[in-house]
């Protein structure tokens, strides 16, 4: 082969490198902006149509301390081993 014909398979190699590179940026930032949209959009609309708040956000004058209690007593050993 010669001169030429390499330099055009070089060039070609680095294009469709440069391209493929390309293309994976454009797909990766498609799927994940989807899974975002679709994993945090849909927890965050069936939180609101079931009230749930993950966070305590109101304030209270009259509360004293925000900290909330973890009951955190000893169990039996059977509670332990059946724990789901």
């Amino acid at each position: 082969m010669n001169e030429n014909g390499v330099q055009f398979f070089r060039g070609f190699q680095k294009g469709m490198k440069g391209f493929g590179l390309n293309i994976s940026t454009i797909v990766n930032t498609v799927l994940l902006s989807v899974v975002y949209v679709v994993g945090v959009g849909l927890t965050s609309i069936l939180a609101k149509i079931s009230k749930k708040r993950f966070l305590e956000m109101t304030i209270s004058e009259e509360k004293e301390t925000y900290w909330d209690e973890l009951n955190l007593k000893k169990k039996s050993m059977e509670e332990y081993y059946r724990q789901f």
